[in-house]
């Protein structure tokens, strides 16, 4: 499986990467419409989730429970890595004295 095959099919998409990126991708979109909006991150990680599901109903790989579960977490997961790393980020360039944290 090759880097378009990740990037192109819907199997490729459940997986954690795939999800930290999709969700980088959302959050930046939800921040340069919404500025100032709290739950920017929380819209992110449910439209992560919705992206991750779709992907696999639009999937060959079946439905059982268990492989909606992974869909699942790998969307919440994938959104905790890409939040966490977005604040961890500004909060280092903070204390750098650079960003919008300084």
């Amino acid at each position: 499986m090759d880097i378009l095959d990740i990037v192109l099919t819907p199997e490729g998409f459940i997986a954690i990467p795939v999800a930290a990126a999709v969700c980088v991708l959302a959050t930046q979109w939800l921040k340069s419409y919404l500025k100032e909006w709290r739950f920017t991150s929380l819209l992110a990680l449910g439209i992560t989730i919705v992206i991750e599901l779709a992907a696999l109903a639009a999937s060959d790989i079946g439905a059982p429970p268990a492989v909606w579960f992974s869909a699942v977490w790998a969307g919440v997961v994938g959104a905790s890595l890409a939040t966490f790393g977005y604040e961890s980020l500004n909060n280092l360039m903070g204390l750098a004295g650079v960003g919008p944290r300084k």
